[in-house]
């Protein structure tokens, strides 16, 4: 029996619909699952070699509607997990001190990160997530010339910043604030012949999350008359000041 040129434009049609969709990747099947292997570490500090994951992070992954999916706390992440294929997942790597780095170290604070990415994993698939967390405070760093220790019985150097109390560091010590404001800074020494000198407070007002400003003290060249350079600088770039003190 012959068939209909209807019937046979309908085979056709059908194999070329089949053709199309064998063609689209098909969505995930309910429960099944993906690996995620993890390279997180810290932006700005070498990675140690033999872990995926810095031990001073923490992770949380969460849905697209918000909820939590799984979470770990500082050194218990693990180096691969295996998680819901198809699904979209913000990944939040950070440290847990994200509520108390102010206070930390006395006063003086601590480095904090903090970031975000999104990741998805196919049915029995494998995906590499290498991701940097970003710092999300800046830190000031005192240098002093040569022999001040020698020149000067004493000395004070005190940072301020909008919001937080002002404190003092020694030379080699940091002092972390948040990048809302900038920070001034002031020295204060005592010389051999016990004249104490200063200089006002001078305000640095464009900072930078992740950056390390160093205020180097420099003999100027009129060391006898009390004459001193300073020089700020970060990991990019730097700026000169000259005073008296």
């Amino acid at each position: 029996m012959k068939r209909s040129i209807h019937y046979i434009i309908y085979m056709l049609l059908q194999a070329v619909l089949l053709a199309s969709c064998s063609q689209q990747e098909l969505p995930a099947r309910d429960g099944t699952t993906g690996t995620l292997c993890l390279s997180l570490s810290r932006q700005g500090v070498p990675q140690v070699a033999t872990r995926a994951v810095d031990s001073d992070l923490a992770l949380t992954l969460t849905r697209q509607d918000g909820s939590v999916y799984m979470t770990f706390a500082p050194g218990e992440v693990p180096a691969s997990i295996q998680v819901e294929a198809g699904v979209t997942y913000t990944l939040r790597a950070y440290t847990d001190n994200q509520d108390t780095w102010q206070t930390a170290n006395s006063g003086k604070g601590e480095a904090c990160y903090w970031g975000e990415t999104v990741v998805s994993v196919g049915e029995d698939e494998t995906v590499y997530c290498s991701y940097r967390v970003p710092m999300l405070n800046y830190a000031v760093t005192l240098t002093l010339p040569e022999l001040f220790d020698v020149l000067f019985t004493s000395y004070t150097f005190t940072l301020a910043s909008e919001g937080r109390e002002p404190v003092s560091i020694k030379v080699g010590e940091k002092a972390y604030f948040a990048v809302d404001a900038g920070f001034t800074y002031k020295l204060t020494a005592t010389n051999n012949d016990n004249k104490t000198s200063s200089h006002s407070a001078i305000e640095f007002p464009d900072v930078e999350a992740g950056k390390l400003y160093n205020i180097k003290y420099v003999y100027g060249s009129d060391i006898n008359q009390g004459g001193i350079d300073i020089e700020i600088t970060d990991d990019e770039e730097h700026e000169d000041v000259d005073i008296e003190i």
